[in-house]
């Protein structure tokens, strides 16, 4: 049995594939950031699932307690 190398990676590095998640996740915060207890784009209750998995994500690469700018919090 013959055996394949693994075929050389296109695209993002692990640096740069790591920094667009966190950046992705930090924007699934910022655009369903809640008011009250209800998120403004769907309506769900809080906490919502996308915002789950990006507060996780966060956790997960030191991150956990980030909350969008005060700015950004107010335009809502």
């Amino acid at each position: 049995m013959a055996t394949h190398a693994r075929p050389a990676p296109i695209g993002l590095s692990p640096a740069q594939l790591r920094n667009r998640m966190i950046l992705s996740a930090r924007r699934i915060i910022t655009e369903h950031w809640p008011r009250v207890d209800r998120c403004p784009i769907c309506g769900s209750g809080w906490p919502y699932t996308a915002t789950v998995y990006a507060y996780d994500y966060l956790g997960s690469v030191g991150q956990g307690d980030w909350v969008p700018p005060e700015q950004v919090r107010g335009q809502r």
